[in-house]
């Protein structure tokens, strides 16, 4: 009887315990959500010919991400964020402010993290640290009539092109497991990232982007 009673006491704790999200040496994640990048902008001054203080700012941008990590040991692992390209909203600033939007463009940093986890590879809750590598790629970059009216008031309408940059992206983070699968991971980062906008009038116009990154998504181990 007494070893009926252990039998059923040790299931019962058993079922009601939540199942850990096994996060060990060899193992894989995927995840799908979203992301949001925030740039901190400090604005040089574009070249002349343009008026004094004319600078640059530009706007946030959300899209679809996720990404896979691969834990090398229990603590240490490998992550890859994955994402669609996120557009920027590009707007005059200084001298430049009234003209508005002046702009957009698209914008895909890939980067590779080493991070660190902490807590054992079981726990539920498991906050992490990273240090990443990134490649800022900047593409398809557009100018507006307002932009052109601004730089080149009654010639061909202004085009522009942010140079492409590696730059350093440390991270933090957590992973909560809901059962034994599957997971929910929250992470802020922030990319140390200058660039310059070159404009086809001629004028450039160096630019501080430093973004802020925060992402929310749901995966699975595998």
């Amino acid at each position: 009887m007494k070893h009926s009673l252990k039998f059923l006491t040790a299931s019962a704790i058993a079922l009601a315990a939540p199942l850990a999200l096994a996060q060990s040496a060899g193992t894989w994640l995927a995840r799908v959500g979203a992301t949001t990048i925030t740039p901190s902008v400090t604005s040089g001054n574009m070249t002349a010919p343009s008026f004094a203080g004319t600078k640059s700012d530009v706007g946030a941008a959300s899209q679809v991400s996720g990404g896979v990590t691969y834990f090398y040991t229990d603590n240490v692992s490998v992550d890859l964020p994955l994402a669609l390209p996120f557009k920027h909203k590009l707007y005059g600033a200084g001298a430049l402010a009234a003209a508005g939007q002046i702009g957009e463009v698209q914008s895909l940093p890939m980067t590779v993290f080493l991070q660190y986890r902490f807590m054992d590879a079981n726990s539920q809750f498991r906050p992490y640290v990273g240090l990443g590598a990134t490649y800022a790629y900047f593409s398809n970059a557009v100018g507006s009539g307002a932009l052109t009216a601004m730089t080149n008031p009654g010639g061909p309408a202004t085009t522009l092109n942010l140079d492409s940059k590696f730059a350093i992206t440390p991270q933090i983070g957590a992973t909560f497991a809901l059962d034994d699968k599957t997971f929910v991971d929250v992470f802020y980062s922030k990319t140390m990232l200058s660039t310059r906008n070159s404009f086809s009038t001629g004028q450039t116009l160096d630019i501080t982007l430093d973004p802020s990154s925060f992402g929310i998504t749901v995966g699975t181990r595998f």
